[in-house]
């Protein structure tokens, strides 16, 4: 049987994360934690807690932080965009053998760790897909078992309805997800977009990638 696995958490950026924080709130009334900084990423974040083992990560340089070519782009967003997104697997071994088992080359898992504003640390361990060319496709995260899982601590106040991913090759995204049992993931055929619609209280609101606004 393949591991269980679900969504953990979806990657929202923006370039001031204070002006990320202030964002989220107007769309939802829910305001957002501060997490804490990512050691040697120049990045730092803010969390609301989607329940169910999930959650929403807002994602912004760290003022006059040097960046990864791959965050820079971050510094060009006014608005809150979705970046990115990720699965939780219960153990990385056997989630990179039914990932291979199902023709997906991964790349070496790597270790992470950041404090929160209280002190408490985070421990993780991440990989992804070798093929970049799957549009769409979320990366992948282990918890440490000592750590509290930021759905746990993060602000509450909203759910996930959907979370729905469009791309050119939807049929090996949904191969992928079908090979760790992921389910409760939108994915369609079309143009790159990946769509997250949240209920906060009475409040509806949309957020989406840069390809989908």
């Amino acid at each position: 049987m393949p591991p269980r696995a679900q969504l953990d958490h979806i990657v929202v950026a923006v370039s001031r994360l204070d002006d990320g924080i202030a964002q989220f709130e107007r769309l939802t009334g829910v305001r957002p934690g501060v997490g804490g900084r990512h050691p040697g990423r120049g990045t730092e974040n803010a969390l609301v807690s989607l329940g169910g083992g999930s959650y929403l990560e807002i994602i912004a340089p760290q003022p006059a932080a040097s960046l990864s070519p791959r965050d820079e782009m971050m510094r060009t967003l006014a608005h809150l965009t979705i970046v990115n997104w990720a699965v939780c697997v219960p153990e990385v071994d056997a989630a990179v053998g039914a990932l291979r088992g199902a023709g997906f080359a991964t790349s070496p898992p790597q270790p992470g760790a950041r404090l929160t504003t209280s002190g408490e640390r985070l421990d993780w361990m991440t990989f992804g897909l070798e093929d970049q060319g799957i549009t769409g496709a979320p990366f992948f995260i282990r918890w440490s078992p000592n750590t509290r899982h930021p759905s746990t601590t993060a602000t509450g106040g909203c759910t996930l309805e959907h979370l729905s991913i469009a791309g050119p090759d939807g049929g090996r995204l949904t191969k992928m997800l079908r090979a760790l049992d992921v389910g409760g993931i939108e994915v369609t055929e079309g143009a790159a977009a990946i769509q997250a619609a949240l209920a906060c209280g009475s409040t509806r609101a949309i957020l989406t990638s840069a390809s989908a606004t």
